[in-house]
């Protein structure tokens, strides 16, 4: 099978259409056709199924698309670096949950690096399983991710059964975040009873998500209201324009104001600790070590 098979095949799963990742590529469908039906004779089974709006995406041939993909995008890169005898590009990727500091850590690395002739980063924002998922299959270098203490030993149970290794960098105290026109807003502490008057906020963690991977943690247990989302910009949308709380912590004060939130620390004695995750015996690139000291940088302010 070659890189442009592989090419072939990944854009065809991802337009769903032999058709129309064909007209992306430049090339004749038939040559693509039976480039895709050469690769399924090779390996012994149907990576697609045919239909007349497109294609679908075997079981076996979704596990045989994620395994080829890495090694697409490290022979890509090997190609582009030697074969196309181009100027040597950076290559960094981060994947984490929805952790403002990390993100701000993230626009922090960009501009430190703005400056170099050329670079590819990737910053992937996503479910706790995920972040863990990204990392193990060679998606991202490193990963951020953070918990309750009483989820501490499911979720390190999980890295070590994907072969990574965690690294703690702080324990951080939880905080009730909403916007600034919130009927809360102005006090400095919340009883439990005042807070089941609004509705929660919480991530999508999917089918297989729990409690010990959710990212407010068993806080969310307690909510008689929940709204259930599954990205940052809704969660921030929401938060800014109804009554709706979550729990977060790493949300620096600038955030926060450039948002129009208020966050108010909980005073119960739960703590969130926050991590950094990589593979078994594998050293960190320079690129994955600045961008963990910068946020390491933003965590101590």
């Amino acid at each position: 099978m070659t890189l442009k098979e592989m090419e072939y095949l990944l854009v065809t799963a991802q337009t769903h259409s032999i058709t129309e990742a064909a007209k992306r590529l430049y090339v004749a469908q038939p040559s693509m056709t039976h480039a895709i039906q050469s690769v399924e004779k090779e390996i012994g089974f149907p990576i697609f199924v045919r239909s007349r709006t497109g294609v679908v995406i075997t079981p076996q041939g979704q596990e045989f698309l994620e395994d080829i993909r890495t090694v697409y995008e490290q022979m890509a890169a090997v190609e582009h670096k030697y074969i196309e005898k181009s100027a040597d590009r950076k290559m960094f990727s981060v994947s984490l949950q929805h952790f403002p500091l990390a993100t701000e850590a993230f626009v922090s690395f960009l501009h430190s690096e703005m400056g170099t002739s050329g670079y590819h980063t990737k910053i992937l924002e996503g479910r706790t399983r995920e972040v863990i998922q990204n990392v193990a299959s060679g998606r991202s270098e490193i990963g951020i991710l953070h918990f309750l203490d009483q989820s501490e030993r499911v979720i390190l149970k999980e890295i070590r059964k994907a072969k990574l290794e965690f690294y703690s960098i702080k324990r951080l105290r939880p905080y009730l975040i909403f916007g600034k026109r919130h009927p809360l807003h102005g006090k400095d502490t919340v009883s439990e009873e005042e807070l089941s008057l609004y509705p929660m906020l919480r991530y999508d963690q999917g089918m297989d998500g729990s409690l010990n991977v959710a990212e407010e943690g068993w806080f969310s247990m307690d909510a008689d209201r929940k709204i259930t989302i599954s990205d940052g910009l809704t969660m921030l949308h929401l938060l800014q324009k109804t009554d709706a709380y979550t729990i977060s912590t790493g949300a620096p004060a600038s955030f926060l104001l450039r948002h129009d939130l208020v966050g108010i620390p909980l005073c119960d004695g739960e703590r969130m600790k926050l991590g950094w995750i990589k593979k078994n015996d594998t050293i960190l690139q320079p690129l994955a070590k600045q961008y963990l000291r910068l946020l390491n940088q933003f965590i101590g302010e």
